[in-house]
């Protein structure tokens, strides 16, 4: 059975250097103004040929996944603000860094409703917001890429909570 795209949900934590009332990270989806988002693996091969082979050998040797949408500037959705002010600050290096989870609401999720837990993971992210613009009379856009900084931390995640619970070893 296919699975639609918006069963694959990401949600960008918009406030990564302020304490919110619940001590937590804020989770906003990922949706208003993104039409396409895709998560580049970016894989890396070792590749060598032995001297009693007639063809080569290739070795998936390491990822460097990140994520890449273009985003309507919209001053009503935490995502687009909280992009727009990297990009206005002209932010670097540790000012550009938040995380952001992808969640599998097509598997089976945990708990029972309304709290209902799905599959995710999360991913420590440096945000480049690398375009601002568009065509004449069109709406301003960002192009974004974030690029993953380390391993993803495997959990679950309540979308109507907005809670990540990372899985115990």
């Amino acid at each position: 059975m296919a699975i639609k795209r918006s069963k694959l949900q990401h949600f960008m934590n918009t406030t990564p250097d302020e304490t919110t009332p619940s001590g937590g990270e804020t989770w906003s989806l990922m949706n208003t103004g993104i039409t396409s988002l895709s998560i580049n693996k970016n894989p890396t091969y070792l590749e060598e040929g032995y001297i009693a082979d007639e063809v080569g050998s290739k070795q998936l040797e390491s990822l460097a996944p990140e994520f890449t949408f273009e985003i309507n500037v919209d001053d009503s959705d935490p995502v687009s603000e909280f992009l727009t002010d990297l990009e206005w600050e002209d932010a670097t290096l540790e000012d550009v860094e938040t995380s952001i989870v992808s969640v599998q609401l097509w598997q089976t999720p945990t708990g029972t409703a309304p709290n209902l837990s799905y599959p995710a993971k999360k991913y420590n992210v440096s945000i480049s917001v690398e375009t601002i613009g568009d065509e004449a009379l069109k709406t301003l856009k960002h192009s974004v890429t974030a690029g993953v900084m380390g391993d993803a931390v495997f959990g679950t995640f309540n979308p109507n909570t907005k809670a990540f619970v990372e899985d115990e070893d």
